[in-house]
């Protein structure tokens, strides 16, 4: 394999990249979509990780996939600052359209809680596929600026097949800020040297979306959530297109400016 990226290094990645999109999709044909797909999906991921790893007689240390303290320390981290980059987001956005919010009286804890289990094997499955062999790989052979545009592409790629976006141009105009999602992954993964930091952004930022904020139209016969902390009411009046514009700029300036902490953050620990 390393003969091969060394030789071919273009077609190499790419028939891997191409490899590695296709171990969740292949369960999903043959199965109806589950956690338990998505786990399964994590798990071949993971394991053809560690092959390719192996031939090149290296492991999973090289994703900073370890058991070390200093490693694993990454993970509770990157879920804190996931949480915390949805919350000034999502708060940022309320703000600007005048939504409202208020405490889920319905709220069961124990599934809130259960929420980011059943989040995490899909997390896992997207960062093995964008930010791991594949995309160290790519960075050798093409820099970093060069693999996180191939990447981030790649990812809105991505979320267009899954929220089956394609002809819905708002959405797919939309979903380009999950490009900015695998540049703030990325330079998790490359200032801290392990996938764990990623894996935790990208889970508490998936949770903070799904178990603490729920949207509710307001109306009388609306059923309230009760897997999320809290209620959010849109106002009446849909958007208009200056509010779209600016709730657009705010999602990329908010992914700018967490980009730009990790990348300081990282800096002044290694000066340390």
């Amino acid at each position: 394999m390393e003969k091969l990226l060394n030789t071919k290094p273009v077609i190499t990645i790419s028939l891997l990249s191409i490899l590695f999109f296709a171990v969740p999709f292949v369960p999903s044909l043959l199965l109806d979509y589950s956690t338990g797909v998505s786990l399964l999906s994590a798990l071949l991921l993971l394991l053809f990780s560690w092959l390719l790893y192996r031939r090149e007689s290296q492991n999973l240390s090289e994703l900073g996939l370890n058991f070390k303290r200093r490693r694993i320390h990454f993970l509770p981290l990157g879920i804190i600052i996931g949480i915390l980059f949805f919350s000034v987001l999502f708060s940022t956005q309320m703000l600007h359209n005048g939504m409202h919010i208020r405490v889920n009286t319905h709220a069961e804890y124990l599934l809130i809680t259960k929420g980011a289990l059943l989040l995490l094997p899909a997390v896992l499955v997207e960062e093995l596929i964008f930010r791991g062999y594949c995309f160290k790989r790519t960075v050798d052979q093409a820099g970093i600026l060069g693999a996180n545009l191939i990447f981030a592409f790649l990812f809105v790629i991505w979320h267009w097949i899954a929220f089956n976006a394609w002809g819905n141009y708002g959405m797919m105009f939309g979903l380009i800020t999950t490009g900015f999602g695998h540049w703030l992954f990325s330079t998790a993964l490359l200032k801290s040297g392990s996938l764990y930091f990623p894996i935790g952004i990208h889970l508490g930022n998936n949770w903070a979306a799904h178990n603490l904020f729920s949207s509710s139209t307001g109306g009388i016969n609306t059923q309230p959530s009760n897997d999320a902390l809290f209620i959010i009411t849109a106002p009446k009046q849909y958007p208009s297109l200056l509010q779209n514009a600016i709730s657009y700029l705010i999602t990329l300036l908010c992914f700018l400016i967490f980009i730009w902490m990790i990348g300081k953050w990282k800096k002044k620990t290694e000066a340390a």
